[in-house]
């Protein structure tokens, strides 16, 4: 089959005369061709590997040698790309060496088992998978292969939800989103979730748990586990949460060093839902410049004249804000190029469009496990994708924040 398969790549020339180049034979042609390389590359970097566990070079002499190179096995491998087939492996006498790039007993390229993952999520069944992974991959895979994947997929949550919390969060943003799971009939859930930003700006999901976003009770639970794992706050400065009254005493109560911001977006739903449409716009346009003063005296001022203009005519609204003005304009007290980020829980809304996306194709998870699992794996996409990046500008100011009284 190898040997056919170079043939096949080695022999191709899209320019003869007497072969029709279409599109599907160009495109099979390619695949076979990148099959091919890939098993090259493999071969290659495994030996790479020997060679830096040996400590010698293939026929290197006047070298002390206590283990030696022994031959190759042959693997195959099934990859994103299809299966490769017949994959030369070099193995050591003594049995010690197992390569980096291809796992001993692995047969899978381990973005197979998440994407398998991720159809069974998406409420592909078991039964449908084989067609489905044949058409995808080129192998189709058996109901007990799927289930043992799936399998491993709960091993990882399970694992992910245990998991150390290095104890370097500054701002911890916090709330709930609710989704349809099934029990004895169909519910809107609440998920808690908490977001940290680290002292090097990058964010990272710390934890999720369902329960009431409303109870003091679920908040308090869900504090407990952060802790339990590590998170005891040492070096937390802020808790970035909307006006949830439950979430507000739990965070107090675990973390008592710690500030509280209200969302300034969830604070202006409030004041909007407390005016008359038709001065809705006007009234709600002055105050949101209370939010964009370069400081905290400037926000007062700002303040005390939207205060002065529309206490006799929205005293609802008014109040509204002036009850919760300090916990709204708590962002001023730290580093200006920090403010845009931590006023408002954007950035945890952000992650719940994510969860809504991904979840829409399902009308409700069938039972808690389901939910949690999905919810898992996307938690990991993102935190992957967040410890390459920091958020903007988040980095600047931080050390003379954290060593501030």
């Amino acid at each position: 089959m190898r040997k056919k398969l170079e043939q096949n790549t080695e022999e191709i020339n899209p320019y003869d005369d007497q072969i029709e180049l279409t599109e599907e034979f160009f495109l099979d042609g390619l695949s076979d061709y990148i099959r091919a390389f890939i098993r090259r590359a493999i071969e290659e970097a495994v030996k790479q590997e020997l060679t830096d566990f040996l400590g010698y070079k293939p026929y290197q002499r006047d070298v002390k040698k206590q283990n030696y190179r022994n031959g190759s096995y042959t693997r195959d491998l099934t990859t994103r790309y299809g299966p490769i087939e017949e994959i030369s492996i070099a193995r050591d006498r003594s049995g010690e060496f197992e390569p980096g790039v291809i796992r001993r007993y692995k047969r899978r390229e381990q973005k197979i088992d998440r994407d398998i993952q991720s159809l069974f999520i998406g409420g592909i069944s078991t039964r449908r998978m084989k067609v489905i992974t044949k058409a995808l991959f080129g192998k189709g895979y058996s109901s007990s292969t799927i289930s043992r994947i799936n399998k491993e997929l709960t091993e990882q949550m399970r694992r992910w939800m245990e998991s150390p919390i290095e104890d370097d969060i500054v701002y911890l943003f916090l709330d709930g989103v609710n989704l349809p799971i099934r029990r004895f009939s169909v519910s809107k859930e609440s998920l808690l979730v908490g977001i940290g930003i680290t002292v090097s700006g990058h964010r990272k999901v710390l934890g999720v748990q369902l329960g009431d976003k409303e109870s003091a009770t679920s908040w308090n639970e869900f504090f407990k586990d952060l802790k339990r794992r590590g998170l005891r706050g040492g070096r937390l400065k802020l808790g970035v949460m909307d006006g949830l009254s439950g979430l507000e005493r739990a965070f107090e109560e675990s973390f008592p060093r710690a500030k509280i911001q209200r969302c300034v977006v969830h604070k202006l739903r409030n004041i909007a839902s407390r005016l008359p449409r038709s001065i809705q716009r006007e009234c709600i346009g002055e105050c949101k410049r209370i939010f964009y003063a370069s400081s905290l005296e400037e926000a007062m001022e700002r303040f005390k004249g939207w205060k002065g203009r529309w206490a006799k005519i929205a005293s609802s609204a008014v109040n509204c804000l002036e009850k919760d003005l300090e916990t709204v304009l708590r962002f001023y007290e730290f580093p200006e190029s920090h403010r845009v980020s931590i006023r408002t829980t954007n950035i945890i809304e952000r992650c719940f469009k994510e969860f809504r996306r991904r979840t829409r194709p399902m009308d409700s998870f069938p039972n808690e496990d389901s939910c949690l699992r999905c919810i898992f794996m996307i938690c990991m996409d993102m935190n992957d994708r967040w410890s390459r990046q920091r958020v903007h500008k988040l980095d600047i100011g931080m050390e003379e924040l954290l060593n501030a009284a």
